[in-house]
């Protein structure tokens, strides 16, 4: 891309778009810094899709809880919390358990409506075997440095011992970047 764009002769410059507007015939967009730059085209290039989701409990900024496995490996031995029912959420539970953690997965719903089946069918046979500790129609109250509280649909609390915490539970599409710049969003 470096050599690309220096060979068109394109000056590159580093900011965050706090919005886009229309002036006339030109956009403009507007950096966090207060420059501002005019184009006659504009391309929105967000990334994957936008900030990861938080849990919105009280520790949840702790150095343990992180919304990416990069090495299950690490974890092995260890009680290792995982919140989510989506894809991820399973698949990092089920590396998590191969490579010896000692995982509990917690999913807000008292079913999967999101997993493949063959990744629903492993979690199953993990927690069949005990080496997953699945905690269905639950989610976390508060993370802390050594523990971890999830609480079922009744309100019933359990303090776990932790390590690790990964709340795989999706991303936030950017809207508030859209609303700003005055983009319509369907549904709205």
């Amino acid at each position: 891309l470096r050599a690309q764009t220096s060979a068109a002769g394109i000056e590159v410059s580093i900011g965050r778009a706090e919005r886009v507007t229309r002036e006339g015939g030109a956009l403009v967009v507007r950096l966090a810094d207060g420059t501002q730059v005019r184009a006659h085209r504009v391309l929105i290039a967000i990334g994957r899709s936008g900030e990861f989701r938080r849990l919105g409990v009280p520790g949840e900024d702790l150095p343990k809880v992180s919304n990416r496995l990069h090495d299950p490996h690490d974890f092995t031995g260890q009680r290792v919390l995982v919140v989510g029912g989506g894809d991820s959420a399973l698949e990092a539970a089920i590396a998590l358990a191969d490579a010896g953690a000692r995982v509990t997965l917690s999913h807000r719903r008292a079913q999967w409506t999101r997993p493949k089946p063959s990744i629903r069918q492993r979690v199953d046979e993990l927690a069949a075997a005990g080496a997953l500790d699945l905690r269905l129609a639950t989610h976390v109250v508060r993370i802390e440095p050594a523990t971890v509280t999830l609480a079922d649909e009744a309100g019933h609390e359990v303090v776990l011992d932790n390590a690790a915490v990964f709340p795989l539970i999706g991303r936030e599409a950017p809207l508030e970047f859209f609303r700003r710049s005055g983009v319509p969003i369907a549904g709205e």
